[in-house]
């Protein structure tokens, strides 16, 4: 998940708003199947990136000369799902949605179609195999039982990483941490000489989620997946103890002080383009910053001032955190957008066709589907950094959640924990209950 910083500057909150009083008081009708003379009209909501869509829909609508598509942004939290939640209550979404697989998803899902047989008459029937299996994976995550419907669409994918500011690391004389000691230690360098050691937008639940991720699938892979479907305890030492680390980066200072109260977007990324911060859980979409016009930070032109690198490990002789991704933002088309031709072919599009390549050419994020890659040219760096992330997506761990009301209990343990007013166990035995009440209700 992403919220561009740039982007938000320049769309800000005033859009988003006045998109949602219009959502509000306009009929169903008017959100969906509109015709403009004799241009069919689309309407799409979503977080995706303005200036990245407006490029997608250029390249649409230039070999589909009768459609218009009609695209409003939001900041994602809580403008977009504020909006979505008030649409829905009005009967007034919009022919296409963006989407997280699993909760958002379902959700939602009483509004959306499913999109296995437009996908199959579009791709053929082994469209399937040209996505990547964690992508494939997260399409039907939290469908009911024997329903096999995939009420989105993967617009692009995503590799969870943390990212460091070369230039501070040298300056300062640290390399890159490789065991949990190293990353506190390399933390209170960098306070000592002024940058905010990691940056924690905690105020958020998304990258609370990522950063638990990373810790509980390098202590037992596969574990937490297992644990959000009742196969397996939140109370299992793994998970204990990867929540025990979790609050350990507050408390000793690896996060900023009064991370509980700061937004990632765009705050934490805006500190972090400007060179004031040492490290940030980010993702593949980071990429994206050196898409924008001048003036750059200068961190940023190349990527010359950042680099990746995984968790490091929790346990002595450990290893890294492997990588956490999947769907970064998908779409999902509304019983009204159905009855259009055109949305449906707009959003194939976004997955695979000129929308998406306009998309990677701006490095948005990286493609759902195999061998798409950026038409434009890279830097060696830059190049390196991307194809690296291609090979981690190929198996990277499942990032998302099936179940919103786990969903919301797991993210209001690790806001607990990390204010200190629960202990781990105590924080994910409220877990568990739910989970439980989720599957034996």
């Amino acid at each position: 998940m992403h919220r561009p910083i740039r982007a938000i500057a320049a769309s800000g909150f005033m859009i988003s708003a006045s998109v949602l009083s219009l959502a509000t008081i306009l009929p169903a009708s008017s959100a969906a199947a509109t015709v403009s003379g004799k241009k069919t009209v689309v309407t799409v909501w979503s977080w995706f990136i303005k200036s990245t869509m407006d490029k997608a829909i250029a390249a649409f609508e230039k070999t589909h000369p009768n459609v218009v598509i009609r695209y409003s942004y939001y900041n994602y939290s809580p403008q977009y799902l504020t909006a979505l939640k008030a649409a829905a209550a009005s009967n007034t979404l919009p022919d296409i949605i963006g989407l997280q697989p699993g909760a958002l998803t379902q959700q939602y899902r009483p509004y959306l179609v499913p999109l296995n047989r437009l996908a199959e008459k579009t791709w053929g029937k082994n469209w399937e195999s040209r996505l990547y299996p964690v992508d494939i994976k997260q399409m039907t995550m939290g469908n009911p039982p024997g329903n096999s419907g995939m009420y989105i669409m993967p617009q692009e994918s995503q590799v969870i990483c943390l990212w460091y500011n070369t230039v501070a690391f040298k300056r300062l004389h640290l390399t890159v941490p490789t065991t949990l000691p190293e990353l506190v230690h390399d933390a209170k360098v960098l306070s000592s000489h002024g940058y905010i050691p990691m940056y924690q937008g905690a105020a958020g639940a998304w990258q609370n989620e990522n950063v638990y991720l990373m810790l509980a699938d390098q202590l037992a892979p596969g574990l937490i997946d297992k644990a959000q479907y009742g196969k397996a305890s939140w109370t299992s030492p793994a998970l204990v103890k990867a929540m025990t680390v979790w609050g350990s980066l507050f408390h000793d200072g690896v996060f900023q002080s009064g991370a509980l109260g700061d937004q990632a977007y765009p705050t934490g990324a805006q500190l972090f383009a400007d060179g004031r911060v040492g490290i940030m859980a980010l993702g593949s979409w980071w990429l994206q910053e050196d898409r924008y016009p001048p003036p750059l930070p200068p961190l940023v032109k190349n990527m010359k001032g950042f680099a990746p690198f995984y968790f490091p490990a929790i346990e002595p002789h450990g290893h890294p955190s492997p990588p956490v991704g999947g769907v970064d933002v998908g779409d999902g088309l509304t019983k009204a957008g159905a009855k259009i031709p055109a949305a449906w072919q707009f959003l194939a599009s976004l997955v695979d066709g000129k929308g998406e390549q306009a998309s990677l050419n701006d490095l948005n994020d990286l493609p759902a589907f195999k061998f798409f890659e950026p038409t434009i040219p890279l830097t060696a760096h830059m190049k390196s950094i991307y194809n690296g992330f291609l090979v981690k997506l190929s198996h990277a761990h499942n990032q998302r959640f099936a179940y919103p009301v786990i969903e919301n209990a797991f993210d209001n343990a690790l806001a607990a924990v990390a204010a200190g007013t629960e202990s781990p166990l105590a924080a994910l035995k409220k877990v568990q209950s739910v989970t439980v009440s989720t599957f034996h209700s």
